[in-house]
């Protein structure tokens, strides 16, 4: 009798099937992830995989989607755990007298201020006071698109043209 398993009804089929399915969706869209990460773009796995470049565009973006991030405070105690390994493996260097590793722990040093905020912007000092120039006032605005002013008309030209438009 141990041997002998019952038959899966109709409903537990179909939920092995569904689960069956969304794991191999899961795959493939960790795979589409996995090679665009190992530099290839997406028409490159869309013509790899015969699928539509929009297909796998989406099946990347629910990738990321479904990616979990890092609290900003587990982030930043990820980073500083990185960077005192990488300072050891720089002091040891100091320590053998490898000059070349000077610039890297400088380096490692700042960026553990800046994650336990001792880091302050460099100051250069006072800027030398500078004399107070004089101030020319600005030149008048001129007008860009006006049309340029007539000629002065005189009097006696006016009355003459005008007598010209009458007698016409």
């Amino acid at each position: 009798m141990p041997d002998d398993e019952k038959p899966l009804s109709e409903w537990a089929r179909k939920r092995a099937a569904g689960k069956a399915r969304r794991a191999r969706l899961i795959e493939r869209r960790e795979s589409y992830f996995d090679l665009l990460m190992s530099g290839y773009s997406v028409p490159q796995i869309a013509n790899a995989m015969g699928m539509s470049v929009a297909a796998v565009r989406r099946a990347i973006a629910q990738a990321l989607a479904d990616r979990r991030l890092d609290s900003p405070e587990d982030y930043a105690r990820l980073q500083v755990a990185r960077l005192n390994k990488a300072l050891l493996c720089a002091d040891a260097l100091l320590e053998e007298g490898e000059v070349k590793a000077i610039p890297h722990f400088v380096k490692i040093v700042a960026e553990l201020d800046r994650y336990h905020g001792l880091a302050r912007p460099a100051r250069l000092g006072k800027p030398a006071r500078q004399r107070p120039t004089a101030r020319l006032a600005p030149p008048p605005l001129a007008l860009t698109h006006a049309p340029e002013p007539p000629a002065p008309v005189e009097a006696a030209t006016i009355a003459s043209r005008a007598g010209e438009v009458v007698s016409v």
